[in-house]
Formats: structure tokens, C-alpha cells, sequence
């Protein structure tokens, strides 16, 4: 899970979890005041009740309920004297029962009244809910109970429609808190977001770019400022290591040139013995596998420092009978069979020198790693959308499968014995690799059918 998304989560989740909490209590608040409020008439009802009993000459004739603070009879009454005489009854109490035992002073009742008979604010079942007080009192040694309630339906539907009311605003507050905290994260995090960009953008072609510094200089502007470092610490060694390379390969041409001539000359001696004879031509193909490694190092640090193509319109078709036609005499040799299939136009935009040392390094490796007689070589091209693609397929040993994601690494052979003896410095491939991607395509070799060696190279029309 990215980052974005845990800060947006842990965010929303603390905003929420406050929200409902503080919900909870101002909903708690607001369903205890009604009911205090209630509380206080109904008690306020029964006080006013049992000082009128007080008066009362006699509890049942000469009970008087005019100038009660609230009208009787809308309020269920009872009251009782030493649990048997009925002292008082409100209209209400021929519609339910709400006699029922119950150890507490206060309590909910909820009971089912039609309302043919009467309307209490009734629910769509005809139930309604009571809230019941007993007040029990000792009047002239005798003991009163009066257990009087007020129909609360219409306050119970209030607090269920509040209820809805703050589930759906809480519902509506999840759903900006998580939009906003998704911003908000996105804004937290649009520096690293710039350094991952920049950082990405760097590369071996590009290693004098930088992280830009922000004006704060907080934990981000420290991560850049290291990374910057890191980056020069990078670009340095970099630099020393092409040059080295360059330099080197420069500096051994030359006396390698010499080396070779000077052996050419000394074959040339008739009165060499076949034994020194022999030691020379061994030294001579020393020299030339070592002038041919100094010329592939010189390509591939030059492709490394100088990157830049010089880009024409050109035809493949062209650039590929043209390396068939050096490579002649080689082939005839080694008896390989050429199928050169690309006899139309290619027109590509390509440079086309490093194109044309493309198809040497492929069709030269086609022909080391081919069979030890009558191999062969096929060439077919396909057309694409906005790229072309050349297969070469050449005879040969299966290449083995972890050595496949390998081929392209410098000085990386399969077979260092075979390699050696056929000539191979490891790094044709490799240049191979750096023309295709300087050409914004892409290569891959793989085994193909029937004991074939199959190399794809996929270039853009218009690199």
C-alpha cells in the first residue's frame, strides 16, 4: 500500500473515530434533556397531586384536580391507597394498563393503543411509548402510590429521525473527511513525489541533473541534499570509469597494432621453423582477439561518452545486404546457409553507422555460435504500427536458461572455452544492446524452435 493511501486512511480513521465519539455524546445530550424535562413535569404533576390528597378532606370526594399546573387527561393517573383503594384514575387509564409491578421510580413502557379509540402520536403499528414515574407517599399514616406517565411517542420518532440525521451526516462527513485527507496527503507528499521524479530522470545519460532544493529546510530539503551527494559521489566514479576505459583501450591500440604487424612480418620470414611458425600464428590470433576487444572497448566507451545520433533516413534492407555481402566470404567458408527474407524497403530514422556495427555484432554472432557445419541463417522482417522488427535466426546449442537474462552484461559469455576459441570478447552484444536502446528500441534473444537461436531487434520508425 502506497504511502498516500496509509496516510489518508490513518487520517480519516482519527477524524472519524473524534467524529463519532463527539456525535455520541451530543446525541446522548440531547436524548437525556427531553427526558429530564419530562421527568421534572411528571414530578412536578405527582407533588402538586399528593399535596391536593393532603388537603383533601376525604381522598376520594373531596379530591380536587382544578388548577393542576398541566390538564389531567393527558396524562395516564393512578393513584392508589395501600395498594388496594383507588383513589384516582385519568380517562387514559380505560385505554391500557400501565399497573404493572416495577421496582423502579422511572421506567419505559411501550404499549399498543389503536387509534380508533384515541391519537397519542400512535407509530404506524399503534404502539406507543410511556414515560412512567411512581411517587409513593405516606399521607394521614396511610400509604399512596401514584404512578403517573406521559405519552412520549412523538418525542421517540424525534430521536429516531435525529438518530437517521446524524448517521447520514456522519456518513457525508466520512466521505469529505476522506477526500480531504486524501488532498491533504497528496500536498504532504508532493515533495517526495518531485524527488521521485527527479531522482527517476537521472540516469547514466543524465547524471548532472539534481534534486532542486525547496526554501524550507526541513526533513525533505535534508533528503535532497544527500541525495544530491550521492549523486555527485556517482557521477565522479562514473566519469573516472569511462575515461579509464577510453584511455585505456586509446593507449593500447596502438602498441597492439605494432604487435601484430611486427608478427606478420616475422611469418613472412621463410627460414622460420614450422615449430616457430606455429608459436607465432598462435600469438597473432592472441593479438588479434586483444586488437579486437580494444576495438570494442574504444566503441563502447566512446557510445558511453558520446551518446549522440546522427540521425538520417535510411533502409534496412539495404544496411542488412551490406553486412551479408562483407561477411561473404565467411559464410562460404563455413558452409551456412543465409535466408535473407528482407527484400523490400525498410525506411527507418536511425544513425547509420551504429546501425550498420548493429547487424555486424548480430549476424558476426549468428555465425561464431552456429552449427560446426551447415548451419543456417534466416532474416525476416516485420512491420508494425510505429516500429519495425527484424528476427535473425541462426542454427545452434540451446542456450541454457540462466544464462538467457545474462547475454547482454559485459564480458558475460555462456561457454568461456568455446567463446574464447571462437574469438568472442564478450561485449558484442552489449554495444549491440546500447545502439538499440539509443534508438528508444529494444532487443531480446531466446531459443527458438527447432534447435534455432532467435534475436529480436524492434525499432521505432521515427526514433
Amino acid at each position: 500500500m502506497k504511502i498516500r493511501k496509509k496516510i489518508t486512511l490513518w487520517i480519516s480513521g482519527a477524524a472519524l473515530l473524534s467524529t463519532i465519539i463527539f456525535s455520541s455524546i451530543i446525541f446522548w445530550e440531547l436524548t437525556e434533556e427531553p427526558f429530564k424535562l419530562i421527568d421534572k413535569e411528571i414530578e412536578h404533576m405527582a407533588t402538586t397531586l399528593a399535596d391536593r390528597l393532603r388537603d383533601a378532606g376525604s381522598f376520594v370526594e373531596d379530591l380536587n384536580l382544578n388548577g393542576m399546573p398541566y390538564d389531567p387527561d393527558h396524562y395516564w393517573i393512578m393513584v392508589k391507597a395501600d395498594q388496594e383503594q383507588m383513589l384516582y384514575q385519568s380517562k387514559l387509564t380505560e385505554f391500557t394498563d400501565l399497573s404493572a409491578p416495577n421496582k423502579e421510580s422511572k421506567y419505559l413502557i411501550e404499549k399498543h393503543i389503536p387509534k380508533s379509540k384515541i391519537w397519542l402520536q400512535q407509530d404506524s403499528k399503534d404502539d406507543v411509548l410511556f414515560r412512567v414515574m411512581v411517587v409513593r407517599e405516606q399521607i394521614r399514616g396511610r400509604s399512596i402510590e401514584i404512578r403517573i406517565a406521559k405519552p412520549i411517542e412523538d418525542l421517540e420518532e424525534e430521536l429516531i429521525e435525529l438518530a437517521i440525521d446524524i448517521g447520514i451526516s456522519l456518513c457525508l462527513c466520512a466521505l469529505g473527511i476522506f477526500i480531504l485527507s486524501y488532498v491533504l496527503a497528496g500536498r504532504i507528499l508532493r515533495p517526495i513525489s518531485a524527488i521521485i521524479h527527479q531522482s527517476r530522470e537521472i540516469s547514466e545519460k543524465s547524471l548532472d541533473k539534481r534534486i532542486p532544493l525547496g526554501k524550507t529546510r526541513d526533513e525533505l530539503y535534508e533528503l535532497s541534499v544527500a541525495l544530491n551527494k550521492m549523486f555527485d559521489r556517482i557521477q565522479h566514479s562514473f566519469n573516472r570509469q569511462k575515461e579509464f576505459i577510453g584511455n585505456a583501450s586509446h593507449e593500447l591500440k596502438s602498441p597492439v597494432t605494432l604487435l601484430m604487424l611486427s608478427q606478420e612480418d616475422m611469418l613472412m620470414n621463410e627460414a622460420l621453423s614450422p615449430s616457430a611458425e606455429e608459436s607465432l600464428m598462435k600469438q597473432l590470433d592472441t593479438s588479434r582477439r586483444m586488437s579486437h576487444l580494444v576495438k570494442n572497448l574504444l566503441d563502447l566507451s566512446r557510445m558511453e561518452q558520446q551518446d549522440i545520433l546522427h540521425m538520417v533516413r535510411l533502409d534496412l534492407a539495404v544496411t542488412i545486404e551490406r553486412v551479408l555481402d562483407d561477411y561473404a566470404d565467411v559464410l562460404t567458408e563455413k558452409q551456412i546457409l543465409v535466408q535473407n527474407q528482407v527484400n523490400f524497403p525498410c525506411p527507418i530514422m536511425g544513425d547509420p553507422e551504429k546501425l550498420f556495427r548493429l547487424f555486424v555484432n548480430l549476424i558476426d554472432n549468428a555465425i561464431r555460435y552456429n552449427l560446426p557445419a551447415e548451419g543456417t541463417i534466416r532474416i525476416r522482417v516485420e512491420r508494425l504500427k510505429t516500429e519495425v522488427c527484424i528476427e535473425i535466426l541462426n542454427s545452434g546449442f540451446k542456450i541454457p536458461e540462466q544464462d538467457i537474462s545474462r547475454l547482454f552484461e559485459q564480458f558475460y559469455r555462456v561457454e568461456k572455452s568455446r567463446s574464447q576459441s571462437l574469438g568472442g570478447s564478450g561485449l558484442g552484444l552489449a554495444i549491440a544492446q546500447k545502439i538499440v536502446k539509443l534508438h528508444n528500441g529494444r532487443i531480446n534473444i531466446t531459443n527458438g524452435p527447432n534447435q534455432m537461436i532467435q534475436t529480436i531487434v524492434c525499432l521505432p520508425e521515427n526514433s
